[in-house]
């Protein structure tokens, strides 16, 4: 019988961000906001997993 198995879990991922043209009163608010900055970044700029957080749980359904 053939099974779906889902991994999930945490991981440390590496990312890079290009924002172009930003005015200096924008680039004064990332450089205030760790959030902001944060806020940012979407699946598009993640480019490879670092490490695995040590558990990763399982689910097996038939």
């Amino acid at each position: 019988m053939k099974r779906t198995v889902v991994l999930t879990g945490k991981a440390v991922v590496n990312f890079r961000k290009v924002i172009e043209d930003m005015d200096d009163d924008e680039v004064a608010e990332l450089v205030a906001s760790d959030d902001l900055r944060g806020a940012q970044i979407d699946d598009d700029d993640l480019l490879d997993i670092e490490w695995i957080h040590d558990e990763v749980d399982m689910k097996v359904t038939p």
